[in-house]
């Protein structure tokens, strides 16, 4: 596989040209999101994935192409697919089928969801293979105080049968530990859903690390998390106006400037 002096997986040309201005946006954006999670988080090789979607067209989104790590990812090789699975805008590059399966499924099942964060990072993974789940030991973990819904590791998740079965276990809830295997992040937007995996992630690293103590923990009660979570944890309140995110796309502009093109 040839690579590119801008480091992505093969040469390609922009099709800024090709969609909206505001399609175009939210490219660049979520490119910026992948380069984020790459640059904070240790994921899982090309196997982790955004999807993001499209205003004005509640069908369609856009996910990583297969053959590019989340620091590979550019606003023209975002891959464009309906929520049946079928590439809508021609591409060398196309999704792999966890990636399209996945984020179908949950857009298709949940018409209030815009963006799912999908990741497998040594935290999360090692959270959800324990049968505690994430413990309420930290204020970012209590942003999810029983927020959380719990899928088994039952089915094939390439597949759009079972994927199915996953964004019925998530139900009316937007944050997800499958467990063995990883985390989806829900929002109600791009920058929401990129905020509340962040937040997830260092919940995650907290417990691992606290745990690994061997000393007896500090648990708050019921009423400090529900205290918690409800100023913290509500649904709709980050959006590109936000200042985690408004952070987050200047780190990006300096360091990955090629994410735009």
């Amino acid at each position: 596989m040839n690579i590119s002096s801008d480091n992505t997986p093969y040469p390609h040309s922009s099709v800024r040209d090709q969609v909206s201005p505001a399609e175009w946006q939210l490219r660049c954006e979520l490119a910026a999101a992948h380069r984020l999670v790459a640059h904070f988080i240790f994921v899982d090789m090309t196997y982790n994935h955004i999807s993001v979607r499209l205003p004005g067209e509640p069908r369609h989104f856009l996910v990583k192409p297969e053959t590019a790590y989340m620091e590979q990812v550019t606003a023209s090789n975002l891959v464009k697919y309906d929520i049946d699975g079928h590439q809508v805008l021609a591409s060398p590059y196309k999704a792999s089928p966890a990636a399209f399966n996945v984020h179908a499924a949950i857009l298709k099942a949940r018409p209030d969801i815009v963006s799912v964060v999908h990741t497998h990072s040594p935290a999360n993974l090692a959270v959800s293979a324990q049968k505690c789940g994430l413990l309420p030991i930290t204020q970012q973990a209590m942003r999810f105080y029983k927020r959380i819904a719990y899928y088994k590791n039952q089915y094939d998740d390439v597949t759009p049968e079972g994927t199915a079965h996953m964004a019925q276990a998530l139900g009316e809830d937007w944050v997800m530990v499958l467990e063995n295997h990883g985390v989806l992040i829900c929002g109600k937007s791009l920058p929401e859903a990129y905020i509340y995996h962040h937040f997830f992630e260092l919940a995650c690293r907290a417990q691992i690390g606290a745990l690994a103590g061997g000393t007896a923990l500090i648990i708050p009660s019921h009423e400090v998390c529900e205290q918690r979570v409800a100023r913290a944890g509500r649904i709709g309140v980050y959006d590109s106006q936000s200042r985690d995110w408004t952070a987050g796309m200047a780190l990006v502009e300096k360091l990955f400037p090629d994410f735009k093109t």
